[in-house]
């Protein structure tokens, strides 16, 4: 080869090389972003199980600067999407809400306070007369007779109506403690009527709480209950509300609701567990036990119920 040939030669190489550079120079950014699209989808961020959630509202009339404006409600419902199954107060959702907690697999169940009277109701001067006793550490709330037929059809005929209209998932019920402080007869049977009442709905009910009624129901009708899940608070954790605080459960009370949530387990039942300020200790312990129990929980971090982290 002559000495023209080889100059030729190297200068074509050299374009070659600096053609190679340009193209990779020109193309690195596309295949970064493609190369991290393909991680994250086929390695997703690991959604949480269970949230509570009853502080998060997105109606106007909160009065605090922001929260309803379009970003802010877009947090909301993204924090939202990182949970599996979230508990909601229903007042301030919308059909379109729950439409976009839908796309997002998200389940998202309605609380009902079925066994106390809040003032706040919109109805709390046509059950007032119902009040049994002031609710302890709720200054705004009072035990209810649930054995009042206009009540359980409020509930049910109203309440549980319009949330199913909204397109939650499944009810939530709170307060079925009120059998446990007043144990009669009237009181179990109307707690049964307003689950006998939401059947018809056809959406799956957690009850928090309400340890001796479901106790109760277990024993006589193991085979046929009326709900399909039970929450229970504090069982690692005991809330101090003088001081907005939690400590670790005793003893004796911890050991009496494991036992009480392995009986709901062996009935079928679905079994939560809520949780207040659990330090990073702790919340191990309680990870591990749900886990081996097949249980789901969540740590919140305030009785308030607000945003925690997902």
């Amino acid at each position: 080869m002559d000495k023209y040939s080889i100059n030729k030669r190297k200068e074509k190489d050299t374009l070659s090389s600096k053609s190679l550079h340009f193209s990779f120079n020109f193309f690195a950014p596309f295949l970064l972003v493609l190369l991290l699209f393909l991680f994250f989808h086929a390695f997703p961020r690991k959604r949480e199980d269970y949230g509570v959630f009853l502080g998060i509202s997105m109606s106007s009339d909160t009065g605090e600067e922001g929260l309803t404006s379009d970003d802010k409600e877009t947090d909301q419902l993204l924090f939202l999407a990182k949970y599996k199954t979230v508990i909601l107060s229903p007042g301030s959702f919308t059909k379109k809400d729950l439409q976009y907690l839908h796309r997002a697999s998200t389940k998202a169940y309605a609380y009902i306070n079925v066994g106390a009277l809040e003032e706040y109701d919109p109805e709390y001067l046509r059950f007032k007369k119902l009040a049994l006793a002031p609710y302890e550490n709720w200054e705004d709330e009072s035990w209810v007779d649930v054995s009042d037929k206009e009540w359980q059809n409020y509930i049910t005929e109203k309440i549980a109506k319009e949330i199913a209209e909204l397109g939650f998932d499944g009810f939530f019920l709170d307060n079925f403690d009120v059998y446990y402080l007043f144990p009669e007869e009237k009181i179990y049977r109307g707690l049964d009527a307003v689950l006998s009442g939401l059947q018809k709905y056809n959406m799956p009910i957690i009850l928090n709480g309400g340890d001796s009624y479901v106790s109760r129901a277990i024993e006589e009708n193991a085979t046929d209950l009326l709900f399909q899940g039970v929450n229970q608070e504090d069982v690692f954790t005991a809330y101090h509300f003088d001081t907005n605080s939690s400590s670790l459960q005793d003893s004796d009370t911890r050991r009496y609701y494991q036992d009480y949530l392995e009986k709901a387990k062996n009935a079928g039942l679905s079994v939560f567990i809520l949780e207040y300020k659990a330090d990073k200790e702790l919340s191990k312990e309680v990870s591990s036990y749900c886990k081996e129990k097949h249980f789901q929980w969540y740590n919140a971090p305030d009785i308030f119920l607000t945003e925690g982290k997902a």
